[in-house]
């Protein structure tokens, strides 16, 4: 669950920007509650193109890659290059979040351009007090651990793991401590649960941008799931009755696709389940192709290899059609449906354009169905829109709804509907269309 994100020096973001979803108007409607704490549900985030909205989303993904990967030199060029002095600055990238029973903070400062981390801060606080524990505080370079945690009664052995790992640690510029962390076994000991803790939680985040499919649609595996996509979409007039998952011989799959692409995926299929069978995993190894397409492919000691594929019956129609028959619309929702069937509870879905190829009705429609949906499950969902048609106090809260703009310098500025003060609620798609909260393409004459 997520409560804040903020990020400075990133893209087209020089100061500090904040998204927020703690609620800022006294008001239980439409939010979910969490040992006592309420938190926003939605962020629409609206703006004029070029005005920031991906850079926001962006630096979600950029947080999660250095999180498990570390700096990458591609990422050296995503200060914010408006000015040539913030090539040497620090990045801060913080988040504060919900996870296994407590609430934390995460902070890091890096040089992107040099591929440097700075420091780290781990702390679990009290969002009704704003009281913060820190767990521990890290600079590069620390090698003693009772300078770095601030745990009491840690066991010598793992003391001596941990200036194991701030040696090895300080020794690599680009990587954070955190990530040492989270990629050992600690045998469930209770004082370092804050690292399982972290590791869920952002296991938990999904980030999705428009050309990319948000997931592989593993809920289509049981049929009464399938079932109920099937009444989904009948209900949303996409013309699709029934789904079905059909299995194809590998013949039918080349002809599909093409022999080259088929051997390099089963040879990559064959690997998994190779390397599996040597850790005496007996399971069943499944691999998941989406695109314009989608198939699911199988391994098994007991079944061998299974190749199925998806067909839909439409309504009035005697034959079945291929996925890759669909509009990009209906695509768009198989897409989208992800977040009513996942299993995963406190997930946190970030979605740049969620409307891409819908109706503006249907987004509508589809946006009370995932409401719904995020009350029982305690989902949240981030996107970037420029639907005005679903700027309705009837889907969204004023502190759900947000705005990105940039000021006469190209800063992105991100702000919320809640700081300005509408009379009518009804309206609140006329005054943004008119210009009276920002976030609004603002032309130049053309000149001879």
């Amino acid at each position: 669950m997520l409560l804040e994100f903020s990020v400075s020096n990133f893209m087209s973001f020089k100061d500090k920007t904040t998204l927020s979803m703690i609620p800022s108007i006294q008001s239980n409607a439409k939010t979910i509650e969490v040992k006592g704490v309420k938190v926003l549900k939605f962020a629409a985030i609206y703006g004029a193109n070029a005005s920031g909205k991906s850079n926001l989303i962006k630096a979600f993904t950029i947080m999660e890659r250095i999180i498990y990967s570390g700096l990458s030199k591609r990422n050296k060029d995503l200060y914010c290059r408006i000015h040539n002095e913030n090539k040497t600055k620090p990045t801060e990238f913080s988040t504060t979040f919900y996870a296994g029973g407590k609430f934390y903070n995460y902070s890091f400062e890096v040089i992107l351009y040099e591929g440097k981390v700075l420091s780290e801060t781990l702390s679990e606080i009290n969002p009704k007090t704003n009281n913060a524990k820190k767990i521990y505080s890290y600079k590069k370079g620390e090698l003693e651990a009772s300078k770095v945690f601030f745990l009491k009664n840690i066991d010598s052995f793992t003391t001596n793991r941990i200036m194991t790992y701030l040696f090895d640690n300080s020794k690599i510029e680009n990587k954070l401590f955190i990530t040492e962390l989270i990629n050992k076994d600690w045998d469930n000991n209770t004082k370092l649960k804050f690292i399982e803790d972290f590791e869920d939680w952002f296991n938990s985040i999904d980030i999705n941008f428009a050309d990319r499919p948000i997931d592989n649609m593993k809920y289509l595996d049981k049929e009464d799931e399938r079932n109920r996509v099937g009444k989904i979409l009948n209900e949303l007039n996409t013309g699709v009755s029934e789904i079905s998952f059909v299995e194809i011989s590998k013949e039918q799959f080349v002809e599909e696709t093409n022999k080259s692409f088929v051997e390099d995926t089963l040879k990559e299929l064959s690997e998994r389940y190779e390397e599996e069978q040597k850790k005496e995993k007996k399971g069943r190894i499944v691999y998941t192709i989406r695109g314009d397409a989608y198939y699911r492919l199988s391994i098994s000691e007991k079944e061998g290899l299974i190749i199925k594929t998806i067909r839909l019956n439409h309504q009035n129609c005697e034959n079945m059609f291929d996925f890759g028959d669909e509009s990009d619309g209906t695509k768009r929702l198989f897409d989208l449906l992800d977040i009513v069937f996942t299993s995963n509870k406190n997930s946190v879905y970030v979605i740049d354009e969620i409307e891409r190829s819908l109706h503006p009705v249907l987004t509508f429609k589809l946006i009370q169905i995932l409401n719904e949906e995020l009350d029982v499950k305690n989902i949240q969902l981030i996107f970037t829109t420029h639907e005005t048609h679903i700027m309705d106090s009837k889907l969204f809260r004023r502190d759900e709804i947000w705005f990105m703009e940039k000021d006469h310098q190209g800063h992105s500025k991100l702000f919320s509907l809640d700081i300005f003060k509408t009379r009518n609620e009804k309206n609140i798609k006329d005054g943004y269309i008119n210009g009276l909260y920002g976030g609004i393409p603002l032309f130049k004459k053309i000149e001879d």
